[in-house]
């Protein structure tokens, strides 16, 4: 058995990063995670799945920039000033302290300032500012493997890997320095470090063959193993059963047919203009229901609402677990991936819903895009549509319900569903892993004789 270290900035597990364990543990491996917590100290669980998670407290991540060590230097010169003052006259202790708000807030000012003027954004600072946390904790978890889940933990796992000589594994799940969200500023920084940390891993997987591609010619590397963003339904979901649950919930007649986005609600995602996109539909038998997360949904209310939309064409509903999520989807009539192509990330993605509609059975209409092309178009799931404006998505949805191949879409995807399971990408995932650790164990005994 092999102790594998995970680690993971996130503090939602990614369905990717349990498959990927659960793999793992399945052989027999122990495999501690480590991953972000909700609150300021750290704490310790066992996933059902027997992921042994340690949740990193926020209060532990510390930036490492110039401009961060500046702002606390100050603020440690004023916390001085404050306590020799108090031990000098203390009977003047509350005043002083009150007294020391104001510049204690000017410089917490002066830091925000200086971090905008630093990385060009005012909501997303220091991009990678996980290392130091990631490596204290890891720590006391000495490993024979350490596999890392996106770039913000690369360099952590980069360091802890050669300091205890064991493999390094990469799981890139996006084009990181490419989110739209990024300064150009942020966006550099994040290429600088993985082009420096990558080439340090031993095995690098891509969510993709595009963006594996591009990784190779960006890095100097070889193509990463490309593995999908699959999922095996889980046995509470009959893939023969007819599920009508999203009608059930908001009251729709039969008559009504559902096009549904599921997922996070989140800027950058084209959802205003698939809610706008509703107004142009002709078919007025045609219901949007969004089933989601995230405080982004409160916009998207709004805009259903100004367009007098919603609860009569546009529907919100909560995300559900993911035990019950393929039943759900099961109970619409078309999927849709609207992503726009504001950033590499967005034209090559294959995101978690594709793969979810896949093995609800759901026929898909996805936007014009490489990767979706190659799984929805030409495997004969759905319909690809351009969708740069409201208007074009109108188009799509129009065409896709007008189509009369959308039971034989539905068939389609029932035929293939199995191939693109988890199961499969789960024994390419083991059988590269097996491999790397066998190389290993190999290397110890040649080093022991």
């Amino acid at each position: 058995m092999s102790r594998i270290l995970m680690l993971c900035h996130d503090q939602h597990l990614d369905r990717r990063v349990v498959a990927q364990a659960s793999v793992l543990i399945a052989q027999g491996h122990s495999v501690r995670l480590l991953a972000l917590s909700f609150e300021g100290e750290t704490s310790e669980e066992t996933t059902p799945e027997g992921i042994l998670l340690t949740r990193i407290g926020l209060r532990h991540i510390i930036p490492e920039n110039r401009t961060y060590a500046s702002y606390t230097a100050r603020q440690h010169k004023l916390n001085q000033c404050l306590g020799w003052g108090s031990r000098r006259f203390p009977r003047c202790a509350g005043a002083l302290q009150r007294l020391f708000v104001a510049p204690s807030r000017v410089n917490w000012w002066l830091y925000k300032a200086l971090l905008l003027a630093r990385y060009r954004n005012s909501s997303l600072h220091d991009p990678l500012p996980f290392r130091s946390a990631f490596v204290e904790h890891a720590l006391a978890y000495p490993s024979d493997l350490v596999q890392v889940h996106d770039l913000p933990a690369l360099e952590a796992g980069a360091e802890l890997a050669a300091g205890w000589s064991v493999p390094l594994v990469y799981d890139a799940h996006e084009l990181y320095p490419e989110q739209k969200a990024f300064s150009g500023v942020q966006r550099r920084i994040c290429a600088m470090a993985e082009a420096l940390q990558i080439k340090k891993a031993d095995l690098v997987f891509a969510v993709n063959e595009s963006i594996g591609e591009e990784m190779a010619r960006r890095y100097g590397i070889a193509k990463p193993l490309t593995l999908l963003n699959a999922m095996d339904p889980p046995p509470e979901f009959d893939p023969d059963a007819r599920y009508d649950l999203l009608r059930a919930k908001l009251g729709l007649s039969p008559q009504r047919r559902i096009l549904l986005f599921q997922g996070g609600f989140a800027p950058h995602r084209n959802l205003e203009a698939l809610i706008e996109a509703m107004v142009y539909v002709r078919d007025f038998d045609i219901d949007l229901v969004m089933m989601g997360f995230g405080a982004f949904g409160d916009a998207l209310k709004r805009k259903a609402e100004k367009l007098q939309l919603l609860g009569r064409r546009v529907h919100f509903l909560q995300a559900v677990p993911q035990s019950e999520l393929l039943q759900h989807s099961a109970s619409a009539d078309v999927g849709v991936i609207p992503y726009p192509h504001v950033d590499l990330n967005s034209y090559y993605c294959t995101p978690n819903k594709l793969f979810e509609f896949i093995q609800a059975g759901l026929p898909i209409l996805a936007n014009d895009s490489p990767e979706l092309n190659k799984i929805v178009r030409d495997n004969g799931f759905g319909h690809s549509a351009r969708m740069r404006t409201a208007k074009e998505i109108a188009l799509g949805i129009d065409s896709i319900f007008a189509s009369e191949a959308l039971d034989t879409w539905s068939g389609e995807i029932k035929r293939a569903r199995k191939g693109l399971a988890w199961c499969v990408q789960g024994e390419m995932y083991a059988a590269a892993m097996q491999k790397l650790l066998a190389s290993r164990g190999m290397k110890l005994m040649r080093g022991s004789v």
